[in-house]
């Protein structure tokens, strides 16, 4: 871990309009912005799309959440966007050092623990995150979860057979019959044309602060990765166009020109 670089999480932070980034990340997302201005609302349209996940999810009964690559906690997070409709069980899953135990700050404050919790644990070790996850006592294994793995797939190399794909598919494996998985996923498939060079230079940008890069999956590549879960309706869309009827939440909707501005594919499916 290297703290004089900014954090992924952090910066999502700056953008949602949060507190809890440090003047390196303030800085990078500043960059970002200079170089690609709309991305505030790409961050921030991301951000309404999950707090719909979590309240259809729980209208449809589900009362547990694992929350994998969480990041800070910010506006409109899991347990609480959860908890407006029903009392819920949520871990989070984080295995940045730092914002885990911001996590778990922000839970003593805004939290129960009996009921939600964090642990440390590298995603790519689905077995790992289980058991850590269960020993929290947060959740019942027995019972239908939901899985989310938001915006944070695209840290792996591309490809469908590649590491990534392999960690998802344990997870659909893990749970039991009835959960769900939510994935969200920046993408090159189908974005407008005066969009690429901006998505381009947010690569290179990524690749000289943060030492790492992210990369875009197809359409069809990211909806490989919810295996033969039933995809719920609408279907795999792009974020504004799931359930775009549901208007509450801390952080208004935000309205492109066209869907396919905010650059991130998304759908949940259920294990039958």
């Amino acid at each position: 871990m290297n703290l004089d670089l900014p954090n992924v999480a952090r910066v999502y932070d700056f953008l949602l309009g949060g507190t809890a980034y440090w003047s390196r990340d303030r800085s990078f997302g500043l960059r970002i912005l200079h170089e690609f201005p709309e991305f505030r609302d790409i961050a921030r349209a991301h951000r309404v799309f999950v707090n719909r996940v979590v309240r259809q999810l729980v209208r449809l009964g589900v009362r547990q959440f694992l929350d994998i690559g969480s990041g800070v906690l910010s506006t409109g997070n899991t347990h609480q966007i959860a908890d407006e409709i029903a009392p819920c069980r949520v871990v989070y899953v984080d295995n940045e050092p730092v914002t885990a135990a911001q996590t778990e700050l922000a839970l003593d404050d805004d939290g129960d623990p009996r009921r939600h919790a964090v642990v440390d644990v590298d995603l790519r070790d689905p077995a790992a995150v289980w058991a850590g996850a269960l020993a929290t006592g947060v959740l019942d294994p027995q019972e239908p979860v939901a899985v989310l793995m938001f915006s944070v797939l695209q840290f792996f190399p591309p490809g469908l057979d590649d590491e990534a794909s392999r960690a998802v598919a344990h997870y659909r494996e893990l749970v039991p019959t009835g959960s769900y998985l939510g994935v969200s996923h920046v993408t090159d498939d189908g974005i407008p044309d005066a969009v690429t060079p901006k998505l381009a230079k947010l690569k290179q940008l990524c690749e000289s602060w943060y030492h790492t890069a992210f990369h875009c999956r197809s359409r069809a590549a990211i909806r490989a990765l919810l295996g033969d879960f039933e995809l719920l309706a609408p279907g795999m869309v792009w974020v504004p166009q799931w359930h775009p009827e549901d208007h509450a939440g801390p952080l208004e909707a935000i309205s492109f020109s066209t869907p396919n501005h905010s650059m991130v594919w998304a759908g949940v499916g259920r294990k039958r």
